[in-house]
């Protein structure tokens, strides 16, 4: 099972809003979002902030679904981490993806780049490396669906106890990290 076709159509879509921007389809589109955002004023700059989170939010739904109750939506994120064999049950997909700690901008990236998923050990250190790199995903677009509210993480206030998913009063539990592709956060 793979992810729906990799064409990044919403975030073509909002790159073709700026046709004085010349977009590098072939680069990541974090880093040519950064780009384009130096040629743009401060309101324009607000502006493609909030239509690139719409963006990256349709591209989630476009390649994963939003439907929290689907079992092919949760194999389909299952396959894109590297979880092999995909379960075939709902309860167990449920259960690894959210136990798996994962950048989403990186995520929707993974698949255009072919380069494995960065999978993090806790909430905590996902939240680290997001705030490090800057590379927030949208907690409350309005597109969001279902699927993609049950992944979001506390980056901002870390659960200090949750690592693999889990909340725990003991040392930090980690599973080997599926290999997968590498995700790209907006």
């Amino acid at each position: 099972m793979e992810p729906a076709p990799t064409n990044i159509y919403p975030i073509r879509t909002f790159f073709a809003n700026y046709p004085e921007f010349d977009f590098n389809p072939d680069a990541p589109f974090f880093e040519e979002f950064k780009r384009l955002q130096k040629t743009l004023d401060q309101g324009e700059k607000e502006t493609a902030r909030d239509d690139m989170r719409s963006a990256m939010v349709r591209q989630f739904n476009d390649m994963y679904g939003t439907n929290v109750d689907d079992l092919e939506s949760w194999q389909l994120l299952c396959t894109a981490l590297g979880m092999n064999p995909v379960p075939k049950d709902i309860k167990t997909c449920q259960r690894q993806v959210k136990a798996t700690h994962v950048n989403l901008v990186d995520f929707i990236e993974a698949p255009l780049s072919g380069k494995p998923v960065q999978t993090f050990k806790s909430e905590q250190k996902l939240s680290k490396y997001t705030q490090e790199t800057k590379k927030y995903f949208p907690r409350d677009d309005v597109n969001s669906g279902s699927l993609l509210r049950c992944l979001l993480r506390q980056i901002m206030n870390p659960h200090a106890r949750r690592a693999n998913g889990v909340k725990s009063a003991r040392k930090e539990v980690t599973t080997p990290a599926p290999p997968a592709a590498e995700p790209v956060v907006v």
